[in-house]
């Protein structure tokens, strides 16, 4: 499979892909679950972090500067990293305080370089998207712009245990990239190899979608995922966060 995927480079460079994303985003399942549940977990984590002492805030593939704008409510000094010039124009408009590189740290991470160690960072969406090789560069790369004790929170929005990745790995005939998932061991494996110890983690999105949107609507599938994370589902969670400290 890792020989027949589309490049992340090459995905995320179109011109088009912001606004695809911004427009596909708001109607998706995604968006519910991250409004309902992952922004206001994510807020308080961040919080905590910053309360604890860390300054320098780091989002990595920031894209249009969703997890940002939450990153730069906490931290003054808050950074965001991303190949696509064309997302880094939206991050722009809803985060113009914020500090914004288009770099390809794999490739040149001179521009980094002058930036100096963080604290904290973020990377959302990108463990999924990207191919096997290029998810390993870019933890080790941040494990080494990291401050020895700084704080990664980072996403799987393609668990193979949940429901949607169950059926998506058994659907041969969808394009390699929907297949292209990880586990929780896998997940916790690359992040070890990388250099970081997994601290904790949660699982949301439980409840399959139909064709990307909530089955139930947007009230009625909350009040569920709500329900299903009570009953002690949340490892079958097709969303993963990972709290990760570096070694």
């Amino acid at each position: 499979m890792e020989k027949n995927l589309n490049s992340y480079r090459q995905s995320h460079m179109e011109p088009s892909v912001a606004s695809l994303y911004e427009s596909q985003f708001a109607e998706r399942v995604d968006s519910l679950i991250w409004d309902e549940f992952v922004k206001p977990w994510l807020s308080d984590h961040l919080q905590m972090v910053r309360d604890n002492g860390a300054c320098r805030y780091l989002d990595f593939a920031c894209g249009t500067g969703r997890i940002l704008k939450v990153g730069h409510k906490v931290f003054e000094q808050a950074e965001g990293i991303d190949i696509s010039e064309s997302m880094l124009a939206y991050a722009k408009r809803r985060v113009p305080e914020a500090h914004l590189r288009c770099l390809d740290v794999t490739r040149d991470d001179s521009g980094a370089n002058e930036a100096g160690k963080f604290d904290c960072v973020t990377m959302f969406r990108f463990l999924r998207n990207a191919e096997p090789e290029l998810r390993l560069g870019v933890l080790r790369w941040l494990a080494e712009h990291m401050n020895e004790g700084a704080v990664l929170v980072v996403n799987n929005h393609g668990n193979t245990g949940s429901i949607l990745g169950f059926v998506q790995r058994l659907a041969f005939w969808l394009p390699n990239e929907a297949r292209n998932l990880l586990s929780r061991r896998q997940t916790f494996d690359l992040l070890t190899d990388a250099g970081f110890s997994v601290e904790s983690w949660d699982g949301y999105r439980i409840l399959p979608s139909l064709f990307g949107r909530p089955m139930l609507g947007r009230r009625l599938q909350a009040w569920a995922e709500r329900f299903c994370r009570r009953l002690g589902l949340a490892r079958f969670g097709g969303e993963l966060v990972i709290v990760a400290r570096r070694c």
